[in-house]
C-alpha cells in the first residue's frame, strides 16, 4: 500500500514510514538527515541521467530501503544500463565532495556524509539484480548482445556472500548496533 501524491508522481510506502521512523530513532536527527540527503543524491542522479536521455519518469515509489524510478517501457539497454549505473556514481562522487569538504573543515557532519555516500555506492554497484550494478550489467551485456542470464546470476550470487559476510562483519565491528541489524535484515530481505 501507497500514500500517492499523483501531481508530483510520487508514492511513499506506508511501510517506509515506520522504518525511517525507527532508523531517526535509533541513529539520531544528524545521521538519519545525512542518510535521506544521501539517498536523495543518488536518486537525483538517475532522474538527471533520464532527463538528459530525453525519457519521462512515470513516478517515484519511496519504498522502505531505498526508492525505485519507474520509467516508461521501452528503454534502450544502452540507456538503461546508464541510468542504472548514474545512480551510484552520483553517490559516488557525493562521498568525494563531502570528504573534501571535510578535509577543510573538519566536521564530524562532512566525515559521516562521506562514508554513507561511499557506502551507498559501492553498495548499490553490486552486481546482484535487483540493484543498480545487476542492472547495469544485466543492460550492458544485453546491449553488447551477449545473453548474459547466468553470467548475472552467478555475479548476483558471489555479490550476496561478499555482502553477507560484509554485513556481519560491520554488525560486529560496530559494537552490535541495533540500527545496522535493522538495514542489514532489511537489505537482505530485499535481495
Amino acid at each position: 500500500m501507497f500514500i500517492v501524491f499523483p501531481r508530483f508522481r510520487l508514492r511513499i510506502s506506508i511501510l517506509a514510514l515506520p522504518i525511517f521512523i525507527c532508523m531517526l530513532w535509533l541513529e539520531g536527527g544528524l545521521a538519519f538527515t545525512v542518510m535521506m540527503l544521501s539517498a536523495l543524491l543518488h536518486e537525483l542522479g538517475h532522474l538527471l541521467a533520464a532527463k538528459l536521455l530525453s525519457y519521462r519518469i512515470r513516478r517515484v515509489d519511496i519504498l522502505p530501503m531505498g526508492a525505485l524510478i519507474v520509467l516508461p517501457e521501452g528503454i534502450d539497454d544502452r540507456d538503461e544500463a546508464i541510468i542504472a549505473a548514474s545512480g551510484p556514481i552520483a553517490s559516488l562522487l557525493a562521498a568525494v565532495l563531502f570528504l573534501f569538504s571535510f578535509l577543510f573543515f573538519r566536521n564530524a557532519f562532512l566525515l559521516f556524509g562521506a562514508v554513507i555516500n561511499a557506502t551507498l555506492g559501492i553498495f548499490n554497484l553490486l552486481p546482484v539484480k535487483k540493484l543498480d550494478g545487476g542492472k547495469a550489467l544485466c543492460c550492458f551485456l544485453l546491449y553488447k548482445g551477449i545473453s548474459g542470464k547466468r553470467i548475472c546470476a552467478f555475479a548476483s550470487l558471489a555479490a550476496k556472500a561478499v555482502f553477507i559476510f560484509f554485513a556481519v562483519f560491520c554488525f560486529f565491528v560496530s559494537g552490535h548496533n541495533f540500527g545496522v541489524a535493522l538495514i542489514t535484515v532489511s537489505l537482505l530481505l530485499q535481495l
